[in-house]
Formats: structure tokens, sequence, C-alpha cells
């Protein structure tokens, strides 16, 4: 399962108790703007019993982070093309 996904599932105190860390950090980890640091990925995978993995954890992350690099870049030769700022 993603971790965003189980968040959403759980809500946000209720997974950042669960996993010991702030509730700033499981919305930044629900929206995707962090990635848990490694250890901690594994300390989830065990207090989740498995049910959230290591493709859930970053997959997800990667995904999204290249999406919106892909954009930019688009963006930024959209605005050459033009003859904009780049």
């Amino acid at each position: 399962m993603e971790l965003a996904v189980y968040i959403q599932k759980h809500s946000d105190p209720v997974v950042a108790q669960l996993f010991g860390v702030p509730v700033r950090t499981v919305a930044a980890w629900r929206r995707l703007e962090r990635a848990p640091k490694t250890l901690q990925a594994l300390e989830i995978i065990n207090r989740s019993d498995g049910v959230i993995t290591w493709q859930g954890i970053y997959q997800p992350y990667a995904k999204y982070h290249k999406r919106l690099a892909t954009r930019a870049a688009q963006r930024r030769a959209e605005q050459a093309a033009m003859g904009g700022p780049v």
C-alpha cells in the first residue's frame, strides 16, 4: 500500500502517533513534499506489519517529483520558444 493512501485512510494524527513523528511530518509525506528517511521507512514498514512497502513509500514520491520536473522543463522550453525569459 502507498504511504499517502495509508495516511489518508487513518488520518495524520493517528499515523503520527503510530510512527512516532510530528503531525506536520506526516502531512508532508501525505502531500509528497518529503519522503521518509531510510530508517524511518524501515520503521514504517515494521509498524504497519508490512502493509506499507518500500515501493509504497518511495515510488509515488519519485513519480510525483519526476512529473513536476518534466512540467517545469516543458514550461521553460515553451517560454524559450516564445522568446520569453527562461
